[in-house]
């Protein structure tokens, strides 16, 4: 592998985070923190913040650790099945941004390892060329060049792979998941040369499904139908829950069908999401998650597994995004007025979330603020625990006392969905 001096990067952040990632599963060089700055054009800097942010998605996404030896080279620490899989989502990434660097960094170091590798792993070109072109045509929606340079580069991890002996480990629960897909036929009969054994086949056919984004109208397999139908009846129990029907039901499932179609995969196998969204949708929305999670728990009964708090307010937030769309609004404005530091007001906030699953932007605004200068534009609702006297213009405002009674509950719930 030839590496560039160092100097100013002309790749981006994520383009470096995602050559340094690839690097990680091309160990014949030591990966030293001078070696990977200068395979990225970085500064030392630069690389020591990509190698931290690498360790928090590695750790967090893919339970791998990203550690360093005694000599400060670095290596990945986990088992063989996180590992396939994290190459896989980090390799189709980084041919997405910086094909040119996978294809000038990754492939000499695969050339020259595939020379070492024992008569019976030394496959022709042409053998994998072939395999990689059948392989293609599993995958959907087909990227064919991307796709097919994808493939090449990691069969070619996989028969070094399979000279170290390292292969991934599958439990139970595992192999059923994967047996029961129509694609693990397809690739046993496209691999059925090759000296593989059967654990890899299993792994092969995780990769078609980690790398395919289904549509519930263009899937004839039978264990599509079944996550059809299953979405089909998660849509009807979050309209039961909220009792309101979504307009354009199709739409929703569709969306619903490829979202939990990958988030079956991930769960299956352990994958993480990334949670940034995650505390503001169980902040600002306990309802709509609540409601969401009521609406999908037998589905997880169904499948036997349990989705993430991270893969639950995902779901969460899509059945949010239809409830605004087809009530053709924007967050609801409501404002809380306060006298001291807001600890009632802010369980008051708590309380109006819990009343409607539509999305609130709740402001606080002091009482004299809001005597002199009345409520922000196009706020909607004025709640406060004071009695006071109204400015001369005011929205609709609810005088409340806490906890609020069933009454309050209905009158606010009334003013903010009407």
């Amino acid at each position: 592998m030839s590496l560039p001096s160092s100097g100013e990067s002309t790749l981006s952040g994520p383009q470096r985070r995602s050559l340094l990632l690839v690097m990680l599963f091309a160990p014949s060089h030591p990966l030293s923190l001078e070696t990977l700055a200068a395979a990225t054009r970085a500064s030392l800097e630069d690389t020591l913040r990509d190698i931290g942010c690498l360790k928090d998605e590695l750790n967090h996404i893919h339970r791998l650790h990203l550690v360093s030896d005694s000599d400060s080279r670095y290596y990945l620490k986990g088992t063989v099945l996180n590992k396939r899989i994290c190459l896989i989502e980090g390799m189709r990434r980084a041919i997405r941004l910086c094909p040119e660097k996978i294809t000038d960094e990754f492939t000499g170091w695969l050339e020259n390892s595939l020379q070492r590798l024992p008569p019976a792993l030394q496959l022709p070109a042409n053998r994998i060329d072939d395999t990689v072109d059948e392989l293609s045509r599993l995958l959907k929606p087909n990227n064919a060049g991307a796709d097919k340079l994808f493939l090449g580069l990691f069969l070619r991890v996989l028969l070094i792979e399979c000279a170290e002996q390292q292969h991934p480990d599958f439990n139970q629960h595992q192999l059923k998941w994967l047996t029961q897909k129509h694609e693990q036929q397809i690739v046993a009969r496209l691999f059925s040369d090759w000296p593989l054994p059967q654990a890899e086949l299993y792994a092969l056919t995780l990769l078609v499904s980690l790398s395919n984004t289904p549509h519930h109208l263009h899937s004839s397999s039978d264990s599509d139908g079944r996550l059809n139908r299953a979405v089909e009846q998660v849509v009807h129990r979050f309209e039961g829950l909220a009792s309101m029907a979504f307009r354009q039901h199709e739409m929703l499932v569709s969306q619903l069908f490829s979202h939990l179609s990958a988030a079956l995969e991930r769960c299956h196998f352990q994958v993480g999401i990334d949670s940034s969204l995650q505390e503001e949708v169980e902040e600002k929305y306990p309802r709509l998650l609540r409601t969401t999670r009521a609406a999908v728990l037998p589905l997880e009964a169904e499948y036997r597994i349990r989705f993430s708090r991270e893969e639950m307010g995902l779901i969460a937030v899509i059945f949010g995004a239809w409830l605004m769309q087809e009530s053709d609004i924007q967050e609801k404005q409501l404002l809380i007025l306060t006298r001291s530091q807001g600890v009632q007001e802010k369980k008051l906030e708590l309380q109006i979330r819990e009343l409607t699953l539509l999305p609130l932007n709740i402001r606080f605004q002091s009482v004299e603020d809001f005597q002199s200068a009345g409520a922000p534009k196009n706020t909607r609702l004025v709640i406060t625990t004071f009695a006071l006297p109204l400015p001369l213009f005011s929205p609709p405002l609810v005088h409340v006392r806490l906890p609020l009674g069933q009454a309050q509950q209905q009158r606010i719930r009334q003013l903010l969905e009407n």
